[in-house]
């Protein structure tokens, strides 16, 4: 797959509208020191570390990935850069990532607008032939969020993304965009919180990650790299 080696020329964009209606039930991990609703309203490095649509300095606002099923959120936020050794072990999990994590069940709080991005059809609307966008690895980010950055100034109706899942596809993941922390896009449950890192949530969590060949526990860091 190929990012292009340039972005597209304003208005050249045709980007399909899917509209999720308000009271949809979505997931979504973050960092116990955030509220279940509450965006991240921090940009990123233009180049380095962050996710496939944050902000970054090119252009801030607020953001929030989810997914409608638990399973997907997890699997988006923690085995992206998991591989497998070839010897048919499970994939491993450092139990270090999942540390103040956790699993929040979320509401839509009005209808939304998203460019949908879950088939080439509409990829190619927005100037995309192939994947790339939506599939691509994290060393790719700098220009997914790049690309993420023009596409939202063509559709600026939009309230956010949603694409099939790389690592769990054909499920769904979607973006949302807020201009700060509090926005008005989502509303929290009674469904309390699941707490990824005590007992119960490690138990959980080993539980659901089996089928997708991963195993929680400790990694041993490659000779010669790190100190």
């Amino acid at each position: 797959m190929a990012r292009g080696a340039k972005l597209p020329e304003k208005g050249t964009a045709d980007a399909r509208k899917v509209v999720r209606k308000a009271g949809e039930l979505l997931y979504r991990v973050h960092a116990r020191r955030r509220r279940a609703d509450g965006f991240n309203p921090e940009p990123q490095d233009h180049h380095f570390g962050g996710g496939r649509f944050d902000s970054t300095p090119n252009d801030t606002y607020a953001y929030l990935y989810a997914a409608p099923k638990p399973e997907t959120a997890i699997i988006e936020r923690f085995v992206r850069t998991l591989r497998f050794d070839g010897r048919g072990n499970h994939r491993v999990l450092p139990l270090r990532e999942l540390e103040g994590r956790l699993l929040s069940q979320v509401r839509l709080a009005r209808d939304v607008e998203l460019v949908s991005l879950c088939s080439i059809p509409q990829l190619n609307a927005v100037q995309q032939s192939d994947w790339w966008l939506v599939e691509s690895e994290p060393t790719e980010y700098a220009f997914t969020r790049r690309w993420g950055h023009w596409l939202r100034a063509e559709a600026p109706w939009a309230d956010g993304f949603v694409w099939r899942s790389r690592l769990d596809g054909p499920n769904e993941s979607l973006v949302l965009f807020g201009s700060a922390a509090e926005s008005d896009l989502l509303t929290v449950t009674d469904e309390p919180s699941r707490v990824l890192d005590d007992e119960d949530g490690l138990r959980w969590l080993a539980a659901t990650l089996e089928e997708y060949r991963v195993e929680l526990g400790a990694v041993d860091p490659f000779p010669g790299i790190g100190s």
